[in-house]
């Protein structure tokens, strides 16, 4: 089996969107939903709601099988495409995420170690848009070295290092620059999911600003 390399990039790459920050503990649970990677115990996360939620997703993120949506969150918002027999318009990405409507929210994943803060961009209240586009975005940004050493266990940096591996030999084909560049950014926070990156919506929890992320 051919030996794999990961790579960090040597310089700090800034994005204008919401970063990923660390968060606190809180009392943990599991919810039902498509399959997802197998755990990865960084934190706790807040508690699904067991009774039926005052919060809802827009339809568009809501969590379906299959969802609405099919989008690989490891490529740009630009590549979506919807399910639907309806054409998506750029004025149901402009409807607000979660009802009732919040100024910002929070999503949060057991597959990853940080929690994404996602503001409005329109002043009034977070869109379907803003979840999107903060996703891709926040996923791209470089892991540090020492992020990808506290996965702590062997297997688990292995199977970040293949993810990686696996990304950049996905655009071989597609782009020689756009493999190279890849190559040189290094691992990405997006490939501390394992490759699991298709999109399948948020789901409510006990705290009506935090929503936990679902991929499969």
């Amino acid at each position: 089996m051919p030996q794999r390399h990961v790579r960090f990039s040597s310089t700090s790459t800034v994005h204008s969107l919401p970063p990923l920050v660390r968060s606190s503990s809180s009392s943990s649970a599991s919810s039902s939903g498509p399959p997802t990677p197998p755990p990865i115990s960084y934190r706790d996360l807040p508690a699904p709601s067991k009774r039926r939620p005052s919060s809802q997703a827009n339809d568009l993120i809501a969590l379906a099988v299959p969802p609405l949506l099919t989008y690989d969150i490891s490529l740009s918002p630009s590549t979506l495409s919807t399910r639907s027999a309806t054409p998506l318009s750029s004025a149901r990405l402009l409807e607000p995420a979660v009802f009732p409507p919040l100024p910002l929210i929070s999503l949060v994943t057991p597959h990853l170690p940080w929690t994404l803060a996602v503001p409005t961009t329109n002043g009034k209240y977070v869109t379907v848009s803003d979840v999107l586009s903060a996703l891709y975005c926040a996923l791209r940004v470089g892991a540090t070295p020492g992020e990808f050493a506290a996965l702590r266990t062997e297997e688990l940096i292995s199977r970040v290092g293949a993810a990686y591996v696996r990304r950049c030999e996905r655009l071989r084909g597609q782009s020689r620059s756009g493999y190279a560049r890849e190559q040189a950014e290094g691992v990405k926070r997006v490939d501390f999911l394992l490759g699991y990156t298709t999109f399948c919506g948020i789901v409510p929890t006990a705290d009506p600003g935090v929503w936990q992320l679902k991929t499969a």
